[in-house]
């Protein structure tokens, strides 16, 4: 986790840009930015991804950077965790597209707050909550340091490409519940999650606050081996 590590930019075969991955050869891929697997980890435990510094850059810093106005949201849970994240619909970063949600780094105080301003509260589609926010936490949100960013390619992403392009995991986690398996990479903070079934799902923290999205992974889960 200490020093900086930057990820090179790798060259893909045929069948990954027939797959939907928009990406050229290495002599044009290295002169590109803000791709997946660009990672740098700094020395402050913080970590620079699509141009953006998780702990440190701000919701409207991405809005900046992606050009697209989010849908800003707060979620609860079921156990009542709550949440606000930013959903960016169409963003295309290095000629790769996506989705993309960025989760606002708020204290517990911030978010009852929040919370207790809401517009309206109505039921999600994961049988949580959702909370329109009042316009004044808007503005508050798109002020605060991104906490973590969720990155969904419209491209297949198969094991073999992940190992090519961000390198073998340092420890795979299958949920009991279903067939998704994570693959995590503590030292560029970065829980990939594949499954059979389900579009692969990229999740971006902060290296120092790794154990945010391992721990949880590694009660409920299976480490493969």
């Amino acid at each position: 986790m200490e020093g900086k590590t930057v990820l090179g930019v790798i060259a893909v075969s045929i069948a990954a840009i027939a797959a939907g991955l928009l990406l050229t050869p290495k002599t044009a891929m290295e002169k590109r930015t803000h791709l997946p697997w660009q990672i740098v980890a700094n020395s402050d435990g913080t970590s620079e991804v699509f141009g953006l510094t998780l702990g440190r850059s701000t919701l409207a810093d991405a809005t900046r950077k992606i050009q697209e106005s989010p849908e800003i949201t707060m979620f609860v849970s079921l156990d009542g965790e709550k949440a606000v994240e930013a959903y960016f619909e169409q963003v295309t970063l290095g000629n790769v597209r996506a989705k993309m949600v960025v989760t606002a780094d708020l204290s517990e105080q911030q978010l009852e707050q929040i919370y207790g301003r809401g517009l309206r509260i109505s039921k999600s589609s994961g049988g949580g909550r959702k909370v329109t926010l009042h316009p004044d936490d808007i503005t508050l949100v798109n002020q605060t340091a991104i906490g973590a960013i969720t990155y969904l390619p419209r491209a297949n992403l198969d094991a073999e490409v992940i190992t090519r392009l961000f390198g073998s995991p340092a420890m795979r986690i299958r949920e009991r519940e279903n067939n998704v398996v994570h693959w995590l990479y503590p030292e560029k903070g970065l829980d990939i999650a594949l499954s059979e079934e389900k579009k692969e799902v990229l999740q971006y923290i902060a290296p120092a606050r790794f154990g945010q999205l391992s721990t949880p992974l590694m009660e409920s889960g299976t480490v493969l081996e």
